[in-house]
């Protein structure tokens, strides 16, 4: 079960590692779409979907020992 995911920064903020979720559980991009109108709206920028299939993350493979 695949879901999408909204992330953006708020106005103001180049940070990218400060991104906010902005939407969880999405199945289309006409969902994502949607959201990031009124996102844009409230100020928000600099957009990145991501996707998340359930899976559980591995950490061992993510950090170099």
């Amino acid at each position: 079960m695949r879901e999408l995911l909204l992330y953006g920064l708020e106005q103001g903020e180049t940070r990218d590692y400060m991104e906010t979720l902005l939407l969880s559980g999405a199945k289309t991009m006409a969902e994502i779409e949607k959201v990031k109108e009124l996102a844009t709206n409230a100020g928000f920028h600099s957009f990145r979907v991501s996707s998340y299939n359930g899976e559980k993350p591995n950490f061992a493979k993510a950090v170099n020992v």
